[in-house]
């Protein structure tokens, strides 16, 4: 009877393997497409648009035909402990760039008293999100790409020299069909 158990049970993990390695991972995919997601979530990862990184992830891969799936997780390096170093990286790479001056003292207190004025005051706040959006995206999108580079060769390589070492071939046997 336990034999018997400890068989049932192997073919059972065997089948949720698949499932997660085909179905829901589709590991089966080229590792171009593999390395594509890979590279995206590291991209989108570096972009401050937190609460909507891994919509853009996926959409992106669906709209560049790279694996959906494997992106997300490259997004997460972006989170509440890692984004504040991360950001202001990218805003000081993107001043670096610009030439520009780092927001200083100067910059805050005249943020606390804005000119009179409904119009005015719009005016006002809108030039200074400007100040720190411009520099912060162009040092996102610079670092970001910088990063997706690398990730793409590393991934594509790790994947290719895997499947070579396994298979003998760059897709996996049950895919070749």
């Amino acid at each position: 009877m336990l034999r018997y158990l400890r068989v049932r049970y192997r073919q059972h993990a065997r089948r949720v393997r698949r499932f997660v390695l085909v179905n829901l991972l589709h590991a089966n995919d080229p590792p171009h497409r593999l390395a594509m997601g890979c590279a995206i979530g590291m991209f989108i990862a570096f972009t401050p648009t937190i609460g909507v990184q891994m919509m853009l992830t996926v959409f992106l891969a669906w709209l560049l035909r790279a694996n959906k799936v494997v992106g997300v997780p490259f997004v997460w390096i972006s989170n509440p402990a890692t984004f504040v170093p991360m950001y202001y990286s990218c805003y000081v790479v993107g001043c670096w760039m610009l030439g520009w001056h780092a927001i200083d003292r100067a910059w805050w207190t005249g943020l606390a008293h804005p000119p009179a004025g409904w119009l005015a005051g719009i005016t006002f706040y809108w030039s200074r999100l400007g100040q720190v959006a411009t520099p912060l995206w162009l040092g996102c999108v610079v670092i970001g790409v910088l990063l997706a580079y690398p990730t793409y060769y590393v991934v594509y390589q790790f994947v290719r020299s895997y499947r070579l070492r396994r298979w003998g071939q760059l897709m996996p046997p049950s895919a070749n069909k």
